[in-house]
């Protein structure tokens, strides 16, 4: 691949951009590179838990410019499929099956911004930063921004940051609680891996289970949500994972859980 590497290590799979000389833009190569690991991943057993990551000084600063003026007269047809093309790729990543840390230690710019937004965890550094700048362009968001963005930080703060198109910093994006945590840029491979492997541990399916239904918790009513768990709860009791869960706890050992199941939008397996 031209854009990534990708390597799974001890249960991790590990995405790192290779293209941060030129901040590495989110254009057609990487999101198609993108769409391919994440078949892989989809079928691969032993991937408990994804990175996504730019490496040192770079996470993704958003459309590649020159791409986007080859095409700006392409009609509303092409831009409509390739739109969809990049919602597909939110889609595969909020409903993998497990969970997605993005490593930011740079820019996450316009449509870089919006793909950090589809990771469940973000773990950032004090070079991190963060800016809805599709507006400069004469652009809305997109990959899935305006419906994640206000999910995270609130409706009137998601207003403010895609109006005036203005740059968080790191601190600024702890507070808003769009980073989880901050730490040094020489800490941050270590820290995102000791976060993995504590999720790596967990029960495959019932993570899937859980990651769907956090996806549709601020999507439905209290009666849906409840209908949701039960359901998902009486398919993670069907699966050989709760049984020997229970049977390594009484006897003080710690299973091997199996692979992941598909999950499918929406909590069923």
């Amino acid at each position: 691949m031209d854009t990534l590497d990708y390597r799974v290590e001890d249960g991790v799979g590990w995405v790192r951009f290779t293209r941060g000389q030129i901040h590495n833009p989110l254009d057609v190569p990487l999101r198609s590179d993108l769409m391919e690991v994440l078949a892989q991943v989809r079928d691969d057993a032993q991937v408990r838990v994804l990175v996504l990551t730019g490496g040192a000084g770079a996470f993704c600063a958003g459309g590649n410019l020159q791409a986007l003026r080859e095409h700006v007269d392409a009609g509303p047809a092409y831009w409509q499929q390739r739109i969809q093309a990049g919602l597909r790729l939110s889609d595969d990543l909020l409903n993998l099956g497990r969970p997605v840390i993005a490593a930011i230690d740079g820019p996450a710019i316009g449509a870089g911004f919006a793909l950090a937004l589809c990771a469940d965890l973000l773990v950032g550094t004090p070079r991190a930063r963060f800016c809805m700048a599709h507006l400069r362009l004469g652009l809305v968001p997109d990959l899935g921004a305006l419906y994640l963005l206000p999910r995270v930080v609130g409706l009137q703060r998601a207003r403010e940051l895609t109006y005036s198109t203005r740059e968080v910093d790191a601190q600024e994006a702890l507070r808003l609680g769009l980073l989880m945590e901050v730490c040094e840029s020489d800490a941050l491979e270590a820290r995102v891996r000791a976060i993995a492997q504590s999720m790596a541990r967990a029960a495959p399916a019932a993570v899937a289970l859980a990651k769907s239904m956090l996806n549709a918790s601020l999507d439905g009513d209290r009666r849906s949500a409840f209908a949701l768990e039960a359901a998902s709860q009486a398919a993670a009791f069907a699966a050989e994972e709760p049984r020997a869960q229970i049977e390594a706890a009484l006897a003080r050992q710690r299973p091997a859980f199996a692979g992941f199941p598909r999950v499918r939008e929406g909590g069923g397996a």
